[in-house]
């Protein structure tokens, strides 16, 4: 650890402290989306570029601009002013900080040498047909975590929808801005389905893709572009990846012998196909969290 490592965690406890310590929601949450940037730096760092890019991606990207929305749908006088210290705030900080010991007593714990799992997945990553291991772990070694994932995402979704509308005037048209969105969008969605593409054999994948995608879809509301579905078509892509993730591991497993097993010759398609339709699933599903798409 160098000089510039030492400052870069430095400045990362000191804009997570002012995060929390911050009384307006909205600077608080422009705080979060700085923290998720300088923590893909940190990844990055220790040469973890996948996780990185879905850091920036989502964990700065999508979550941050979520904050931001939803401090600007408060009401202006809920934005500043201290936190009464009642007694489920002051629970929920205990459980926090427990959970916060409990996390890092674990990671003091860990051996030095991560052991046999790492070296084993990379022994046996040819088997998956592709050539990433980080794709090969989550589409093919460890397949039941990333379905799980997107069940979650799913279900949040559905949350999200059932909520009532919040009755916001549409974005005024800006010239300028519409300029701008007009040359980022296209390359927005060249640069997602790059990541989509590129998954198979480094950085890159069906999340970052889709947040990227996402991204390109939101800079189009803002600009005040329309972007609407039929409700029916939404859901079905809405559930798309989850269905087509359950039905090629079915499928496939009945051929291989255990579900979520692939026949030799095809897991690489298939794996293609069930990360292309988890983009188009996780782009609409964060598109939908902000209130996009039909309600019923």
């Amino acid at each position: 650890m160098n000089a510039a490592d030492l400052l870069l965690v430095a400045l990362l406890v000191a804009v997570a402290a002012s995060a929390l310590a911050v009384r307006d929601l909205r600077a608080g949450a422009i705080l979060f989306v700085f923290f998720g940037l300088l923590l893909a730096v940190v990844w990055v760092r220790l040469a973890a570029p996948d996780v990185a890019l879905a850091e920036a991606a989502i964990g700065a990207g999508v979550t941050g601009a979520l904050l931001i929305d939803a401090a600007a749908q408060l009401h202006p006088r809920a934005s500043t002013g201290r936190v009464p210290l009642r007694p489920a705030v002051l629970l929920s900080g205990a459980l926090c900080l427990l959970l916060a010991i409990a996390l890092a007593a674990a990671l003091i714990a860990l051996p030095t040498n991560p052991g046999e799992a790492s070296a084993l997945a990379v022994q046996r990553v040819a088997e998956s047909e592709v050539a990433h291991p980080v794709t090969a772990v989550l589409l093919a070694f460890r397949a039941y975590d990333t379905l799980l994932e997107i069940g979650v995402l799913l279900v949040a979704v559905v949350a999200a929808q059932a909520l009532p509308p919040i009755g916001t005037a549409p974005a005024a048209r800006d010239p300028v801005l519409a300029r701008v969105v007009g040359l980022t969008v296209p390359l927005a969605v060249l640069v997602g389905v790059y990541l989509l593409w590129a998954g198979a054999t480094r950085t890159g994948g069906a999340f970052q893709a889709g947040a990227v995608l996402a991204g390109a879809a939101l800079l189009a509301r803002f600009s005040g572009l329309a972007f609407t579905l039929p409700p029916a078509r939404l859901r079905l892509l809405l559930a798309a990846g989850l269905l087509v993730f359950i039905g090629v591991g079915i499928a496939a497993g009945l051929a291989a012998g255990a579900v979520l097993a692939y026949p030799p010759g095809f897991a690489g398609g298939l794996i293609l196909a069930i990360e292309t339709a988890l983009t188009v699933s996780i782009a609409l599903s964060l598109v939908a969290l902000f209130g996009l798409g039909a309600r019923r």
